[in-house]
């Protein structure tokens, strides 16, 4: 169960104060969706016929800017969940290199902080902390992080390889040694781009990261039955060790009232809907002359 937790600010915000003064140097994206000065880490206003839901809150730590944020866009902005929230932290425009990410990390636990332009999220709130980062070129920079990682640090560094897009790929497909054989020959700094091009070849629209949140489960034992490791503990190629934060995600979310489950029923729901409507009115036809 989520603690009760203090939330301290050090001034009243509204909207437009998350982003940073045009004149002023530009900061590192850091998201989250915590907008009420609440002492207590239950939802006001937020009720479920059997009782008030608590929330959990999560810091993740991306090297990815657009790709990593759009998967968790439903947790950042509050749209249909209401159980666990994220603070997002990258860099705006270009992500975060592996040691850059330790940097933010070991700021993060000097300070025992999170600075949201103008207020503070202390580290002691956060329920877990996920580092994101893909194998890409960056090789090197993981095993030599990996090998001086305390394993009583909070931080879990989650990787990809070649990038996030693979995990993205089992939330919709399962057939990577078909599906994906051109990236094999690659050298590794090419190796993600050539997935992102082979997103729109392998599924109707592409690896569409905002929709992959409601197939964590498919990415969770798709993304498990290709795992491995190679002898530096770095996933090989076609790995991903997302799942160990989806399910994270997905525990504390159904822990409170099933919320995940009901969230991923009411989508389906919706999109059955949502073709029928399309049916009667003769628009699924358009495409076919």
């Amino acid at each position: 169960m989520p603690s009760k937790r203090k939330l301290s600010y050090k001034r009243q915000t509204k909207a437009l104060d998350l982003m940073p003064k045009s004149n002023e140097e530009k900061l590192p994206i850091v998201e989250t969706d915590v907008k009420s000065s609440s002492v207590s880490r239950q939802l006001k206003g937020y009720e479920k016929t059997d009782g008030v839901i608590s929330y959990s809150i999560v810091c993740v730590i991306s090297g990815g800017e657009k790709r990593e944020r759009d998967f968790l866009q439903t947790l950042i902005r509050q749209q249909d969940l209401h159980s666990l929230r994220v603070a997002f932290i990258s860099k705006e425009g270009q992500g975060l290199q592996p040691y850059q990410m330790q940097e933010q990390w070991n700021k993060i636990q000097s300070t025992k902080t999170i600075p949201l332009y103008g207020r503070v999220l202390h580290l002691d709130e956060m329920d877990k902390v996920f580092l994101l980062s893909d194998v890409d070129e960056f090789y090197d920079q993981l095993v030599k992080i990996l090998e001086n990682h305390n394993e009583n640090d909070a931080g879990q560094w989650i990787i990809s390889n070649p990038c996030f897009e693979i995990w993205l790929y089992y939330c919709f497909c399962n057939k990577p040694e078909e599906d994906l054989a051109s990236i094999k020959p690659l050298s590794p700094n090419k190796r993600s781009q050539e997935l992102k091009h082979l997103g729109h070849t392998v599924i109707a629209g592409g690896l569409n990261s905002i929709k992959a949140f409601e197939y964590m489960q498919e990415g969770i034992i798709h993304s498990i039955s290709h795992y491995a490791e190679d002898a530096n503990t770095i996933p090989v190629l076609f790995s991903t060790q997302m799942p160990r934060m989806a399910k994270f995600l997905i525990d504390i979310m159904n822990h409170n009232h099933n919320e995940y489950n009901e969230f991923v029923k009411r989508k389906q729901q919706q999109r059955q809907e949502w073709r029928k409507m399309m049916k009667r009115t003769g628009f699924d036809k358009l495409d076919k002359g």
